[in-house]
């Protein structure tokens, strides 16, 4: 099984807006290109986000190596292109693999 982990951190005056949209738009829609088994979604609490900031961890299931490879090359940057306008350039991300043992 690999994970595929997504860090965002983001202004925190526009995090509620945005967790609201992840959670009823951006990951219902990357879930539904079935390459996913499941997801879970939270907001790092410690170490604490600097002043302004929020931070949010969003950890995606798959698998195997090739549905997380076709998800990456296939859908990821339709998604990620889909980002709503008032959210561009005001977060980071930052995304990892992760082999489970």
């Amino acid at each position: 099984m690999l994970i595929y982990a997504v860090r965002i951190d983001i202004e925190a005056e526009i995090a509620e807006a945005w967790r609201a949209w992840m959670l009823h738009t951006h990951i219902p829609e990357v879930l539904q290109t079935g390459w996913f088994r499941g997801h879970r979604f939270g907001e790092i609490m410690e170490p604490p986000p600097p002043a302004g900031r929020r931070v949010f961890l969003v950890l995606y299931e798959a698998a195997e190596e090739t549905a997380l490879r076709a998800y990456l090359e296939r859908d990821a940057p339709r998604l990620r292109a889909a980002y709503p306008p008032e959210f561009q350039n005001r977060f980071q991300a930052e995304r990892w693999v992760w082999r489970m043992h």
